[in-house]
């Protein structure tokens, strides 16, 4: 038997205009893991409480520091030195979306990767090695893997979500990319391209 999920319409409207019905049905009964409550984490953990999954969990058991406050809004003084990242976003966080169960986990094991639809790690201090091991446990779990992670300026993200996935693109416009030579490191940076490579921005 499907488990029917009720949509609250004037709540989503601007989602399922913007994802659609069906996606939206899909959306209400997800269940997601964050990895990593700095900058980028936080940033996913917001969007996604107010996007509408059936739940979202923080793990970082990483104590807040002072450098932290420049990335996480949600961090204050009085959580330096005193509570993790994950533990000093969650509050905030479950205010933007009452429909969505925001909780925070204060340890993680592989066996838990079951829990979850999709697991975001957005911070790497488990090791290289970890990873590919929980990547490998989500394919076989039909479990989505999102690995995303901010270096100043530049970025990653890697997905897998297993071998039977299919994209579809709307309107089939060819991915641009462009390699870039150097960036000044001054007050109003320019950026150079390389010279053989001419961009069409």
């Amino acid at each position: 038997m499907v488990e029917e999920t009720k949509i609250d319409t004037n709540l989503y409207s601007r989602q399922i205009g913007t994802f659609g019905l069906e996606t939206m049905g899909k959306l209400v009964k997800m269940n997601v893991l964050i990895i990593g409550m700095r900058g980028l984490g936080v940033e996913v953990a917001k969007n996604l409480c107010l996007a509408g999954p059936k739940s979202v969990t923080l793990y970082d058991p990483n104590v807040v520091s002072i450098a932290d406050r420049g990335s996480n809004f949600y961090l204050k003084e009085e959580h330096v030195g005193t509570t993790t990242r994950a533990d000093a976003s969650v509050t905030q966080l479950r205010e933007l979306n009452p429909y969505v169960v925001t909780q925070v986990i204060s340890e993680f094991n592989n066996e838990m990767i079951g829990n979850f639809n999709v697991i975001v790690i957005t911070e790497n201090f488990m090791g290289i090695s970890a990873l590919n091991v929980i990547n490998n446990l989500c394919r076989a779990a039909n479990v989505g893997f999102i690995l995303a992670e901010t270096m100043g300026l530049s970025g990653y993200t890697f997905l897998d979500y297993g071998s039977n996935f299919i994209v579809t693109d709307k309107d089939g416009e060819m991915t641009k990319s462009f390699i870039i030579s150097s960036i000044e490191q001054t007050e109003n940076p320019v950026v150079y391209v390389h010279e053989d490579k001419r961009h069409s921005f």
